[in-house]
């Protein structure tokens, strides 16, 4: 499997069970990720879990972690100081095809968006025409 250029060798990722089991016995939060992402930086050179930051309607948000079945979704609502996203353990479920064809257009729509606004912002900015 090839993500972004790297291979990965699937037997050396953490299994689905493995993962929630580990969420399950702490506090279920993106801070409990952090020897996961160790574990894969240092095998990969990349930690293989990404933060997926838009809402799908249901969730805030979602960190995506790649596993030896697939790309887990942990859907979060909560954020705390300390430990970050709060994972919602009912609603994690491994990521399929339609799924995934829905979070790239959530992602094309949503910053194509952004970068527009932020570009005609800019370009207020820089020709002053702020009226205050």
């Amino acid at each position: 499997m090839k993500i972004d250029g790297i291979e990965i060798d699937v037997s050396k990722l953490i299994s689905k069970d493995e993962l929630l089991e580990e969420l399950a016995s702490g506090s279920a939060s993106d801070r409990s990720l952090a020897d996961i992402r160790g574990r894969y930086f240092e095998e990969f050179g990349n930690e293989l879990i990404w933060r997926y930051p838009i809402s799908d309607g249901v969730n805030a948000g979602t960190i995506i972690v790649a596993v030896k079945e697939g790309f887990l979704s942990l859907p979060y609502n909560e954020m705390a100081t300390v430990d970050y996203e709060l994972f919602d353990l009912e609603r994690i479920n491994l990521l399929d095809e339609a799924e995934l064809e829905q979070f790239i257009y959530n992602c094309k729509t949503f910053f194509a968006d952004l970068l527009g606004a932020l570009g005609d912002m800019w370009n207020i900015v820089h020709n002053k025409k702020i009226i205050y």
